[in-house]
């Protein structure tokens, strides 16, 4: 690993930038400064290109747009990706995922599991594909649509959320990795006897069964760390807090029942108090995946430390990264990407240029190809771009 630096010399060029929307990019503390910070520092990267934000840059030159590998589920990214307003690109006919009229901007969201093309409704040409029903959109996975879900169904339009009120919509769901039935069950019976309040994540929505006040303190904590405190749906009957035996068991799988019926979970996020998170952690590896040498669940330990997340053992950022480059036709190599936690260690090992920001956790620092001379709260994304761009490392396929 090396510090950016201008004087080095780099023979390949990039043109797609890979990054965590949930802190690489943003200072979640202040977050609409750093937008602010995020555009002003962009119109000086090339004076030829009009003032807009460093996104359109890229796509006007022909530089694919940055690409979001995002821990939450996409109706998270809502309020960034408007911030954004990034144009629909539109990809080459060839690609992977044959569809001709593949436009979007590429998505990756809850650690991997699912890869999608959305589309904001500001851009005119979308109106007819806003009049056609969402759940028929092009599918290249076994994944079905929810058969009941108001949110593919019927447009919330109270909700501030965008992706619930459809003003941003999923154009194509490119693939989908969701945890299989048994995994499911399992880690569900799993947090009930933890006395654990589990996220269940399908499609936009999160589905909880709060038992007692401190389960209902952590979901809302969470809500409130995410943003996602619209996407949350409660299992319980009128958001009872009863611990009766009798309304959860293993019969109606501890009160998912409902969840599970809708289809399998893209993760599954066991929430606990911070001081029980070391046991949790080890408990539920242990249990899911035992001595076998072969994973059967792929369990992160969360930061900020008070929760767990379990995936299918396929799912991690590398995969979702792989797996997007080749719907996309852009081959690794020609990709930069930029992380700061533990849970971006496969993307960042796998793409043609890895950058652990100034603050990344040191594991993620020694599998790094450079680490960055900015943090997060520094724009350190866009500022090392800048630099990578006067070396001329980045690749404008429309300057041919």
């Amino acid at each position: 690993m090396c510090e950016v630096d201008t004087e080095v010399q780099i023979s390949r060029k990039f043109r797609m930038v890979a990054l965590d929307l949930d802190g690489t990019l943003l200072n979640l503390a202040n977050e609409s400064l750093t937008f602010f910070h995020f555009k002003r520092e962009a119109r000086t990267m090339r004076s030829r290109i009009p003032p807009v934000s460093i996104c359109e840059n890229f796509t006007t030159k022909g530089l694919l747009s940055l690409l979001q590998l995002e821990s939450e589920s996409a109706a998270c990214t809502a309020h960034i990706i408007d911030k954004l307003n990034l144009s629909p690109l539109s990809f080459p006919a060839e690609s992977s995922s044959g569809n001709k009229n593949s436009r979007g901007f590429p998505l990756v969201c809850t650690n991997g599991a699912r890869g999608l093309r959305v589309l904001h409704k500001s851009h005119s040409e979308l109106a007819t594909i806003l009049n056609e029903v969402v759940h028929q959109v092009p599918r290249h996975s076994n994944t079905e649509p929810l058969p009941d879900s108001k949110v593919d169904d019927d447009a919330d339009s109270t909700s501030t959320n965008l992706f619930l009120n459809r003003t941003i919509i999923i154009n194509e769901e490119l693939f989908h990795i969701p945890l299989s039935l048994e995994l499911t069950h399992k880690t569900l019976a799993l947090a009930h006897k933890m006395n654990c309040v589990t996220n269940y994540y399908h499609n936009h929505n999160i589905y909880a069964v709060v038992r007692n006040d401190n389960q209902m303190e952590l979901t809302k904590r969470y809500a409130k760390l995410t943003g996602s405190d619209a996407l949350y749906v409660y299992l319980n009957k009128e958001n009872s807090t009863s611990d009766d035996a009798k309304l959860y068991n293993d019969k109606n799988i501890y009160g998912y029942q409902k969840a599970v019926e809708l289809g399998p979970p893209s993760k599954l996020l066991i929430l606990c108090n911070t001081e029980q998170l070391d046991e949790i952690t080890n408990k539920v590896r242990f249990e899911l995946n035992g001595s076998s040498s072969t994973s059967q669940a792929h369990v992160i330990r969360g930061s900020p430390p008070f929760f767990v997340e379990v995936l299918d053992p396929r799912v991690n950022k590398g995969n979702g990264l792989k797996k997007l480059c080749e719907f996309l036709s852009v081959p690794l190599e020609e990709v930069i990407a930029f992380g700061d936690g533990d849970n971006d260690t496969e993307f960042i090992k796998i793409a043609g240029r890895g950058v652990a920001m100034k603050n990344a956790r040191d594991s993620l620092k020694r599998v790094a190809d450079e680490v960055g001379k900015w943090t997060n709260d520094e724009d350190g994304v866009i500022k090392t771009l800048q630099q990578y761009d006067l070396k001329g490392m980045l690749y404008f396929p429309l300057e041919d």
